[in-house]
């Protein structure tokens, strides 16, 4: 049979007071899952920029990488209340981690949409010719899965889903077979014309950001 459920208030097991603990972790939680959503459509706006030439797309990434530091600073925040307050043990503690582990990644993940946007800001002073833009279409095809990863991640730590966690983490390892698929593409575009060598290099540098994101998905 099952035991009492603690009223408003009283004390659990591991020695928190129930509503103020509950509270203080809902916060984080609701941080790092907005942080989440935010940072995944940054990688989406990003690779769009980028495959589109669009540099207005690129300033919109830039603009709310800004804002999207300062959600990670208030994840930090209150990251750093949870164990000043409550000192959360076992499971508590395993999530609060997991939490924390999230926002290092996401933040990373921020970053890499952000070096995307940089790239679409330098094409923006010589843009490509319409048949140099298919160099960058690669980008899109391992953009997808990676942010497929991503959402996926997210939705493991929003359900704390530990099947989902497992398949994102096997699947993390498919990306790379992609990410080398794409490089054996951008050889083909060196080798039928030197002068291409400009694009492909945005473009790998692109490419493995974006394997990076998806590198930082499978983390979480």
């Amino acid at each position: 049979m099952a035991g009492p459920v603690p009223e408003q208030g009283s004390i659990t097991p591991e020695g928190h007071i129930l509503s103020r603990f509950d509270g203080d972790l809902g916060c984080f939680r609701s941080l790092v899952l907005d942080m989440g959503s935010r940072v995944q459509s940054q990688v989406s706006l990003a690779s769009e920029a980028l495959v589109s030439c669009d540099v207005a797309k690129a300033r919109r990434v830039i603009k709310d990488y800004a804002e999207i530091r300062d959600l990670d600073i208030e994840a930090q925040e209150a990251n750093t209340r949870l164990f000043a307050i409550h000192k959360p043990v076992a499971r508590d503690l395993r999530f609060v981690l997991t939490l924390s582990r999230a926002v290092y990644d996401l933040e990373r993940i921020n970053g890499e949409a952000l070096r995307l946007a940089d790239i679409v800001e330098a094409l923006y002073e010589r843009p490509p010719s319409i048949s140099e833009c298919v160099i960058f279409e690669d980008v899109q095809r391992i953009s997808v899965p990676a942010v497929s990863l991503l959402e996926r991640s997210l939705l493991a730590v929003e359900r704390e889903d530990v099947h989902l966690a497992v398949e994102v983490a096997f699947d993390g390892k498919d990306l790379e077979h992609i990410f080398r698929g794409a490089i054996r593409c951008l050889a083909t575009y060196l080798m039928e014309d030197p002068r291409n060598i400009r694009w492909v290099i945005d473009a790998l540098f692109a490419i493995k950001a974006v394997e990076r994101v998806g590198d930082h998905a499978a983390a979480i």
